[in-house]
């Protein structure tokens, strides 16, 4: 009888055996295609929940809460509030600021903070309206820009500013904070 036809039978369960080398390809395959599959429907999973698009999405959320930091910087700005300015920005050696004034080099957080607290220390009916606002968000980093145009009064004589301005923002787990800053002079005005 040929090894191929011959009926394989266990002597105690007269039941099939079926060879061992089958049943492990056949088990292999299986798993082959089952772990292809959980391959292919996580990729599809990991696609319909992952973060949005950093690049292409604008996290309006965000941007919302964003305004409103900017507001609350301004007003503090416009009044003088110089512990709410500072809590505005990260302290951390990674913040940096150029400024468009008489301090050219790149400024740390702390001498950020002693020139924006003589700024606004030392004039008085500060106001700052935004035009022209943009803010993008890339997940927990947002860059802001916009136009500030100022008027503040220094011994008595009005001055009024404009220049352009960029804010870089990180989300901490105390809410959105200045990383970095620029600011350019556009003119001055009398």
């Amino acid at each position: 009888m040929n090894r191929k036809n011959r009926d394989v039978r266990s002597p105690k369960t007269a039941s099939p055996v079926i060879p061992m080398a089958g049943c492990m390809k056949n088990f292999s395959y299986v798993i082959a295609v089952l772990a292809g599959l959980q391959i292919v429907g996580c990729a599809s999973m990991a696609r319909q929940s992952s973060p949005r698009d950093l690049a292409h999405y604008p996290f309006p959320n965000a941007q919302a809460e964003l305004r409103s930091v900017l507001k609350e910087i301004v007003n503090d700005v416009t009044n003088a509030n110089v512990e709410g300015l500072r809590d505005s920005h990260l302290k951390s050696e990674k913040f940096t600021k150029f400024a468009g004034g008489k301090v050219y080099e790149r400024m740390n957080y702390d001498q950020c903070i002693a020139t924006e607290t003589a700024a606004i220390t030392s004039v008085q009916d500060y106001k700052v309206e935004v035009r022209n606002l943009k803010i993008d968000v890339f997940g927990d980093v947002a860059i802001m820009t916009y136009y500030p145009h100022k008027t503040k009064k220094k011994n008595h004589e009005v001055i009024r500013s404009s220049a352009r301005q960029t804010l870089v923002f990180l989300k901490t787990a105390d809410g959105w904070k200045i990383i970095h800053e620029h600011q350019s002079k556009q003119k001055f005005e009398k």
